[in-house]
C-alpha cells in the first residue's frame, strides 16, 4: 500500500487555495493516489507547517505578505530535509519565472492557471517514478550543478529568449587558485563572491576549476563588459591566477548550442590568453 502524499498550498488568497483544494481532491484520493492537503497564507506559515508536517509537494505563490514565496523557497531549499520536496511556484508575470527557478523551485505555472495543466504537473511530481526533481540542485551556497542547469534551465531559457526575442549569453570562466591546497568548498564560496555580479544570473559549477554564468537578457557587448570586469577582479585577487573566459551569445549564433560555443570559446581563450566571443572573436 502506497504512503499518502502530503501537499502544502501556500497562497494569501483563500479563493485560490479553495480552488486548488477542490481540483486536487477531485483528481486524487482514489485507488492508489491518496493525498492530504494543508494550507498556509504566507511564506512564514509555510515554513512552520513544513517543519511540523514535511510535505512531498508545495504549491507556492510568489507575491504574499509577511514573507514572499521566493524567500520561503530559498529557506526551504537550504534545509536538507526538503531537498526532495517538489516545489511549484505560482507566478503572475513572465519576469518572475526565472526568479522562482533561481530560488530553487522545480517548476512554475502562470496565473490565472489552467487547473488541468497544474494537476498533470502535480501528478507527475508526486506519483511518477523518480518524480521531477533532479538528484542534486546545488553544489554549495547557491551554485547550481551542471546537470541541474542543463536539465532544468538551459533549454527553457533558450526557448524563452527566442520567444520574446531577448538576447542570451553564457560565460565559461576557468579559474585556477594560486594556493591549490585550499578545499574546493572554500574555493566555491570565494568564487561566488567573485563571479556573482548580478542576482538574476545563475552561477553553475562546470568542473573543478571552471564555472559558468548564464546572462539572461544580456547582449554580446554587455557580456564582454562583465567578462572584463570579472577578469580584472580575478587578477586583483592574489588567490587566483589569470582567468580564461569564453562567451557564447545566442543572438549572434547560427546554432542554439550555447554549450558547444561556450566551451569552444573557452578553449580558444585558454590558448590565446584573451577573452573569446563565439569561438573566433578575440577581445583584448
Amino acid at each position: 500500500m502506497l504512503r499518502e502524499k502530503n501537499i502544502l498550498i501556500v497562497d494569501d488568497e483563500e479563493g485560490v487555495r479553495q480552488t486548488l483544494k477542490r481540483g486536487i481532491h477531485r483528481q486524487f484520493n482514489r485507488e492508489e493516489k491518496r493525498v492530504s492537503i494543508s494550507e498556509a497564507s504566507n511564506g512564514k506559515e509555510a515554513i512552520e507547517l513544513a517543519n511540523k508536517f514535511p510535505p512531498d509537494l508545495i504549491l507556492m505563490d510568489i507575491r504574499m505578505p509577511i514573507m514572499d514565496g521566493l524567500k520561503a523557497c530559498r529557506i526551504l531549499r537550504s534545509d536538507s530535509r526538503f531537498s526532495s520536496t517538489m516545489i511549484i511556484m505560482l507566478t503572475c508575470e513572465v519576469a518572475e519565472e526565472s526568479e522562482g527557478l533561481l530560488s530553487g523551485a522545480d517548476d512554475y505555472i502562470t496565473k490565472p492557471f489552467n487547473i488541468k495543466t497544474l494537476l498533470i504537473r502535480i501528478d507527475k511530481g508526486l506519483f511518477k517514478q523518480g518524480g521531477m526533481r533532479p538528484a542534486a540542485y546545488a553544489e554549495s551556497d547557491g551554485i547550481l550543478t551542471k546537470s541541474y542547469f542543463v536539465d532544468s534551465w538551459l533549454h527553457y531559457e533558450v526557448a524563452r529568449a527566442k520567444r520574446y526575442q531577448h538576447p542570451l549569453s553564457l560565460l565559461l570562466i576557468k579559474l585556477e587558485r594560486t594556493d591549490t591546497k585550499q578545499l574546493s568548498e572554500s574555493k566555491d564560496v570565494e568564487v561566488l563572491k567573485l563571479l556573482k555580479r548580478r542576482d538574476s544570473d545563475p552561477l553553475i559549477k562546470w568542473s573543478d576549476d571552471t564555472f559558468a554564468l548564464l546572462l539572461m537578457e544580456t547582449c554580446a557587448d554587455d557580456a564582454i563588459v562583465l567578462a572584463k570586469r570579472i577578469r580584472w577582479l580575478a587578477m586583483e585577487n592574489p588567490k587566483f591566477s589569470h582567468p580564461s573566459i569564453g562567451i557564447a551569445n545566442l543572438e549572434d549564433n547560427l546554432s542554439n548550442d550555447l554549450i558547444f560555443n561556450a566551451e569552444s570559446s573557452l578553449a580558444a581563450s585558454i590558448s590565446t590568453g584573451k577573452i573569446v566571443l563565439n569561438i573566433i572573436s578575440v577581445v583584448s
